[in-house]
């Protein structure tokens, strides 16, 4: 990867819907060159996906959730019952594995306390495995993963 595709990657990562040409313009190169990167890069894994990065408060999903996954085991069947499951659940944004006191941590959204306290009982209660549930409520956003442009790219 050289400075071109870091150049590419970084444009992108502000606004993926960027034309070759403007993206040409950006990263000073020509087009042909610069679609040939963009689709190498596709390729490669590199350029995963092109999203939309929507504000969910405004579609009424104002509760942002952090939930904090304990699991009465870490063997590899309840291991994976459990992410297959977490991750067919459209209110959970991200999923991490995490070294530490708990398993995972959830990123989730919901309209409002109501509708979580019954997402809890429900379903993350009833995942497999599950021994121990954390929640914290973010009041406030410094900074948003999919809102940013790329980290510096070295």
């Amino acid at each position: 990867m050289d400075e071109y595709d870091k150049k590419i990657l970084t444009a992108l990562g502000t606004d993926s819907r960027l034309s070759i040409e403007r993206l040409s313009e950006i990263v000073n190169l020509s087009p042909t060159p610069v679609r040939r990167r963009v689709r190498k890069l596709e390729k490669e894994g590199v350029i995963k996906r092109y999203t939309v990065d929507v504000d969910l408060n405004q579609c009424g999903y104002n509760q942002k959730l952090f939930v904090f996954i304990k699991l009465k085991s870490r063997d590899q069947a309840t291991i994976a019952d459990f992410e297959r499951q977490v991750s067919d659940l459209k209110e959970v944004t991200s999923c991490s594995l995490v070294s530490g006191p708990h398993d995972y941590i959830l990123t989730l959204r919901h309209k409002d306390m109501e509708t979580y306290n019954k997402f809890l009982r429900e379903v993350l209660s009833e995942l497999p495995g599950v021994f121990g549930i954390e929640t914290s409520v973010v009041i406030g956003s410094v900074k948003d993963e999919l809102v940013s442009p790329l980290p510096s790219i070295k």
